[in-house]
This record gives C-alpha cells, structure tokens and sequence, in this order.
C-alpha cells in the first residue's frame, strides 16, 4: 500500500484514473533508487457503502505491485481518516462511543461498536509504536503528533505522510502499521506487522 500525497478520495478518479498526467509515486524499496511507479491494474473496495476504484502500480525495477491509495482513506476499512480523527477526539472529550459515532457521522446499529474498536485499536499496540517515533512531549499519542505535525484537522493524515517519508511505515489507520506499506502476513487485526526487524534509520531523526 502507498498513500499519494494531495490525492483525496475526491479527486482520485480524476488524477488516478483519468486520462491525464498522475501524481509520480516512487518506489519505496531503497534498492530501487526511487525508480517511478507505473499503473498495473484496478480492484473495487467499498468506501461510504459504495464501490471505489483503486489504481495497483508496479515497480519496473523489484516487480513489487502496491495499492495506491488516496492520502484520506484507510487500509482495510470502509472508513476515512478525518472521520476517525473526528471519532477519537470526541471520545476523548466525552469519554463516550456514541459521541465519537455520532462526530464520525457513523450510523446504524453497529455504528458505537464499530467505533469503540478504532478507539481500542488506536489506544493498543499501534498507539505505542507511533508514540516510541514522535518527539517527546506531553499527552496522548494524538495530541503529541499535534504538537509535532501541526494543530488542526488533518492530523491523521499529517501522520500518515510523516511516518512515511522517515520510516517507510505506512499507518492504515485502525488497521495497522506496515513495513513499505506491505504487510508481512495476512492482515490480523490491530496488528502493527512490523515484522522482525527494527525500524529503518530516520533519515531526519526529530531530535
């Protein structure tokens, strides 16, 4: 999996899919030298209930396909990345499922469980991994990526690309973190999947 940068759910038809110029994504194995990715295929995933198309681009170098995703959207969930920013940080201040529900415009019987388990997910293993690579500061994982990467909505996005441009993680959202954004084993879930080695040297360590 990759995120493009500037690339919403909105306007990836039309950069991704359509007939002009797309977005240059790079290749993040470091063997590649930053060889450019070319599209490969298409797969169907729902996304807000509907079916969304998704651009699968290949390395001419490594032969390695990944799944190109809008910056906003989240791995493995039919969910978007201001909609679960929007979910924990109504948690947070109420102390309450619904609320998040409710501020995630989550409906339907199942909408409290469903965002209860982004909020556990995000409170577990992931949430330790992105606190031990965030510079030190005060409060909650969330408020500490705020302070880093800039107030506002957006964070989780922010986060996103953040993690990706120093660590080669790619954060899924409540699905996962993942080693150049390709798990190692089938998806299990809230599971970090950073497999057995230890996080690639930043190349801009944060003091």
């Amino acid at each position: 999996m990759l995120s493009v940068p500037g690339v919403d759910h909105h306007n990836y038809a039309e950069r991704m899919l359509g007939d002009g110029p797309a977005p240059q994504v790079t290749c993040p194995d470091r063997g590649c030298a930053g060889r450019l990715l070319v599209a490969h295929a298409t797969y169907e995933r729902y996304l807000g209930g509907a079916l969304f198309t998704v651009l699968r681009v290949r390395c001419p170098g490594c032969g390695v396909t990944h799944a190109a995703l809008p910056e906003d959207v989240c791995a493995y969930r039919d969910a978007l990345l201001p909609a679960v920013e929007a979910a924990l940080q109504a948690i947070e201040a109420h102390h309450r499922p619904i609320d998040g529900a409710r501020a995630a415009g989550e409906q339907g019987p199942g909408a409290t469980r469903r965002v209860r388990r982004w909020h556990r997910g995000l409170d577990a293993r992931i949430a330790s991994v992105i606190v031990a690579l965030l510079p030190a500061a005060p409060g909650a994982w969330l408020e500490r990526a705020r302070s880093a990467l800039g107030e506002g909505a957006g964070a989780l996005v922010r986060l996103r690309h953040w993690l990706w441009s120093r660590y080669a993680l790619f954060f899924g959202g409540p699905a996962g973190l993942y080693r150049h954004g390709r798990p190692r084993h089938a998806v299990r879930r809230l599971s970090t999947d950073l497999g057995s080695h230890a996080p690639a040297p930043a190349r801009d360590r944060p003091p």
